[in-house]
C-alpha cells in the first residue's frame, strides 16, 4: 500500500488578511500556476487593489509540490491548508478524505 499524504496545516487565520503576502514565503519554485506579477501584488500587501482577485486566482489554481513530489492545491477556510490534489471534500466528516478505493 503507498503512502498517501495528508492535508498540511500552511498558514493560521490568526495572520488574518496577511494570509496571502505570507504565503508568498514559500519557494515559489515549488508552486505551479502563478504569474510573476501576481507574486508581486501578493507580496505587496492587501493596499494592492488587486490583492484579493489575485488571491482567488491563486487559491483556485496554484499547486505546490512537496519535496517527494506530492502535489497540492490550496484551501482556505480561515486557516490555509495545502489539500492534496486527489483528495474531495467529505459532507459527513467536513473535512477533506481520500475516495474509497474501489475493490474487485
Amino acid at each position: 500500500m503507498t503512502h498517501k499524504p495528508e492535508p498540511m496545516l500552511w498558514l493560521s487565520d490568526a495572520r488574518g488578511i496577511y494570509i496571502p503576502r505570507d504565503f508568498c514565503d514559500i519557494d515559489k519554485s515549488r508552486v505551479e500556476n502563478v504569474e510573476p506579477d501576481d507574486w508581486e501584488i501578493l507580496e505587496n500587501g492587501p493596499d494592492n487593489e488587486l490583492y484579493w482577485d489575485v488571491w482567488c486566482g491563486v487559491c483556485d489554481n496554484a499547486i505546490v509540490t512537496d519535496d517527494k513530489g506530492n502535489r497540492f492545491r490550496l484551501h482556505q477556510d480561515g486557516d490555509l491548508w495545502l489539500i492534496p490534489v486527489d483528495m474531495e471534500w467529505c459532507d459527513e466528516d467536513e473535512f477533506w478524505k481520500w475516495p474509497e478505493e474501489e475493490t474487485n
